[in-house]
């Protein structure tokens, strides 16, 4: 099936927004269940470690997530912040906006202080976690 110039020219960005979410939707069904057969296999190792303590008659080693989920929030925040703001600038140059440089520099703007606030914020939290638990007696560390 032939495809005219014409045609091409006229539905473009339409088109362009198609693959965008082509894009998106594929990477998501790639990442999410590797993901999720990551975090499997955590939780098994996890589960065979606790056990093996428990059988050798030791007090199996306890789960802090607090520092894992700090430091996914500090990666995760950004990312889905450049995400929303290259699918902005993705919608403003697929539609031809005539302000496509003001709110790009609008939208990047805030996307860098979200970013920059994120990766602060969480690295202050696990700064603050590590504080918290060197400041425990031993015989109070979870």
């Amino acid at each position: 099936m032939m495809i005219r110039m014409g045609t091409l020219e006229k539905y473009s960005s339409e088109i362009t927004i198609l693959v965008l979410v082509g894009m998106v939707l594929a990477t998501l069904l790639i990442i999410v269940p590797q993901l999720l057969r990551a975090h499997h296999r955590t939780s098994e190792q996890r589960h065979a470690e606790r056990m093996k303590s428990l059988e050798n008659g030791l007090q199996p080693p306890p789960v802090d997530d607090r520092a894992r989920s700090a430091g996914r929030t500090a990666a995760l925040v950004p990312m889905v912040a450049v995400c929303a703001a290259g699918t902005v600038t993705c919608f403003l140059v697929a539609f031809r906006s005539e302000s496509l440089l003001s709110v790009s520099i609008a939208v990047w703007s805030v996307t860098g202080v979200i970013c920059l606030a994120a990766i602060m914020g969480g690295v202050a939290l696990l700064g603050r976690l590590q504080q918290v638990d060197t400041d425990l007696p031993a015989d109070q560390k979870k």
